[in-house]
């Protein structure tokens, strides 16, 4: 688990509305946003709450800086923490940085290879209206991160701080867009030479032969490139310094012009490295790039002569009215009011032509904006461009999917997935495919399923498997893992084989005993024979998350109701609820006292139940039967 601060250098930019918006869009992926909460709000809403957030920021008008906190919290690869865990993080973590009684929304994303919590903090106390900044705050994310980790049991990670500011900067710009950044180019280049030099004039020299400068800048050094890019000296390293390279160089010296040096390396953005050759997919992206610069160029030119036009046409309009007016009026008072309306008539058109402008020239970027080496390889991905998807897995930040996975042995690969929509790819090149109620993720070599290993979505990622792979599956992970694909590809009856000796006969096993009929009811002493009611599957829980949602957005509240499936402890009198179909199955909903029950029930039973209201009592068996009138059904 990682713990981020994602800071806000500009407060013109700082927005909380716009912070909540952007973490709660879905930006058309059904795996992006998953669990919303609110905190210490008294909406329900989450676009309530941030105009909420907001409303109380404005009471503080003494505070300079960004009132809004945004905390990622990360989680290691394939680790899927559960709903109270995530409550219980997001609380510890809070607590421990002095936000315990400040406003906050959480918002759970899913769409790329880590599950990772968004925290989006109004840093004003909502009673108070005092603005709070918690001290050194990456001393306490390392410490919290150990803790939780033992705790809670989660994956351990490393949280010892080895890189500065800018290092880490550097690193995030080339995992994310994916070319190298100069800080990062210059460690692998010329760093060692930079510290072998015993002068100020051979620091120089090596500096000239990469094509780069240093200078003094402030209180410290920077490095430039000539193109514009500049970094702190600090930033490559820690002993390049300007306190650093003093000591060991003596007093800065400015370089000799005289003696300069033509540069036989220079720093360009490229590809980082990669396990397969980019050049000419790199070729198409530079080209891509040029023409969107220059039909934006050309679109925002067309779009500042359309408004010049309009402009220019409002006012002649504009002094027409004023002429008309002087010529064919009379009364001093007349004129005036006139020319007033003429006047405001002009300032509403101007607006008009003004606000028209600034969306057109917001659709002009979004349309032709300039994409990293990253984005612009998974755009292609997307448009089923398979070279651009091998690139981007061949990437060295690229890793496979671990923990519970499913995959192929010996088998080619198919390129056609029947049956499964394609959701979403990420920058790792892994594609996130959403399959009925289920989501499973795919790396190219293995699936995993997506969010909660639910029995739904292990079978879906079964067929997913055949589909794409073949009969021959090999399994992954833990033991329970491994049992309960066992019992989901017997259950399902499915035409695969498992790699692994003990888990096929373990499959053999169940699909033999699946195949039994089932065992009559003994007939009763003193009552008519009965005949047991047809065995029907319990519910999953991804149909647990499909009906409690469908409740949420029913009863218009925020937290998602608690629902579980039915037991036999819940046997006895209850309250009709609702009946769901679900992919060719039926489901009925009950209340017993405070708990909402799912159960499996027969078409007869679903027929018969649509016609019941909310609230009509029911009779249950320990064995699920509904008692409806004269009969049993399930």
């Amino acid at each position: 688990m990682i713990i981020k601060h994602v800071p806000m250098r500009s407060l013109r930019k700082s927005n909380v509305v716009s912070l909540v918006d952007y973490l709660t869009n879905t930006q058309g992926r059904q795996e992006r946003v998953g669990e919303i909460t609110l905190t210490n709000c008294h909406s329900d809403r989450h676009e309530a709450a941030s105009l909420e957030m907001l409303n109380t920021q404005s009471l503080n008008t003494r505070a300079q800086s960004d009132k809004t906190y945004h905390l990622i919290i990360s989680f290691r690869p394939g680790e899927l923490p559960s709903a109270a865990t995530l409550r219980a993080i997001e609380t510890r973590v809070c607590h421990r940085l002095g936000f315990g009684e400040h406003q906050r929304v959480s918002v759970l994303h899913h769409d790329t290879n880590n599950v990772h919590l968004h925290l989006a903090i109004n840093k004003i106390h909502p009673t108070r209206y005092t603005l709070h900044e918690p001290y050194k705050a990456y001393r306490a994310f390392g410490e919290l991160c150990d803790s939780l980790e033992e705790v809670l049991r989660l994956e351990q990670d490393n949280h010892q701080v080895r890189k500065t500011g800018g290092e880490n900067r550097a690193s995030d710009m080339e995992r994310q867009a994916g070319t190298e950044s100069l800080i990062g180019w210059m460690q692998r280049e010329c760093l060692d030479e930079l510290r072998s030099a015993h002068t100020w004039s051979e620091l120089h020299q090596v500096l000239q032969h990469h094509g780069l400068a240093i200078q003094p800048r402030g209180q410290g050094l920077v490095i430039t490139d000539g193109q514009g890019t500049f970094v702190r000296a600090s930033s490559v390293a820690r002993d390049l310094s300007k306190q650093s390279l003093e000591r060991r160089l003596g007093r800065f010296q400015p370089p000799d012009p005289v003696q300069t040096t033509k540069p036989t390396r220079r720093y360009e953005a490229k590809p980082v490295q990669s396990r397969m050759d980019t050049t000419a997919l790199y070729e198409r992206y530079q080209q891509d790039r040029l023409a969107r610069t220059q039909a934006r160029a050309v679109a925002m030119q067309e779009a500042r002569t359309r408004k010049a036009h309009s402009i220019d046409a409002v006012k002649r309009a504009g002094q027409i009215k004023r002429d008309t007016i002087k010529l064919t009026m009379s009364g001093r008072i007349t004129k005036k009011l006139l020319y007033a309306k003429v006047s405001q008539t002009l300032r509403s058109d101007l607006r008009q032509i003004v606000d028209r402008h600034r969306r057109d020239c917001a659709a002009i970027t979004a349309r032709d904006t300039r994409l990293t080496w990253a984005d612009w390889l998974r755009q292609q991905a997307l448009a089923g461009d398979q070279e651009a998807l091998r690139a981007l897995r061949a990437r060295d930040a690229s890793r496979g999917l671990t923990g519970d996975t499913i995959a192929a042995v010996g088998t080619r690969l198919v390129n056609a997935v029947v049956g499964a929509n394609q959701d979403h790819i990420t920058k790792q090149g892994t594609i996130i495919y959403r399959v009925g109620l289920s989501a499973v993720r795919d790396d190219g070599t293995r699936l995993q399923v997506s969010r909660e290993v639910t029995n739904d979505g292990i079978d879906a990622a079964l067929r997913l498997a055949i589909q794409k792979y073949g009969t021959t599956i090999a399994v992954s992970g833990s033991d329970a893992f491994k049992t309960r694909v066992i019992e989901v590809a017997a259950r399902s009856r499915l035409t695969i084989r498992f790699d692994d000796p003990t888990l096929e006969y373990q499959r053999q096993r169940l699909t033999r005993e699946s195949r039994r009929p089932p065992t009559p009811e003994t007939p009763s002493a003193t009552g008519p024979t009965q005949t047991a009611p047809v065995p029907l599957t319990p519910p999953s829980d991804a149909v647990l998350r499909h009906l409690a949602e469908q409740e949420r957005k029913r009863l218009q509240i925020i937290r998602t109701p608690t629902l579980r499936r039915f037991e036999a402890r819940d046997q006895g009198m209850v309250q009709f609820g609702a009946v769901q179909k679900i992919e060719g199955r039926y489901f009925a909903l009950v209340h017993r006292q405070d708990e909402l029950l799912v159960l499996s029930i027969d078409e007869a039973t679903y027929r018969q139940l649509t016609s019941f209201a909310r609230g009509h009592t029911l009779h249950l068996n320990a064995s699920g039967a509904i008692k409806l009138g004269r009969g049993r059904r399930r």
